[in-house]
């Protein structure tokens, strides 16, 4: 429902964020500037909802 569509446009619209933690996990982030999923590297923790482990999860979320 609207719900959950409204807290699928908030994840989508947060920022890339790395973390605080030195790991080094592949995973894919939705850029709203160019509307696509995006590679970039997580640290493992202190992340945010903006961060898929796979680009197929990125795009069902963010409809890229």
């Amino acid at each position: 429902g609207f719900y959950f569509r409204s807290i699928q446009g908030n994840i989508c619209s947060e920022p890339k964020k790395v973390g605080r933690c030195r790991g080094s996990f592949p995973r894919f982030y939705f850029d709203s500037e160019t509307g696509k999923c995006t590679p970039f590297i997580y640290g493992g923790c202190g992340g945010n909802g903006n961060n898929f482990e796979t680009l197929h999860a990125c795009r069902a979320i963010c409809r890229a």
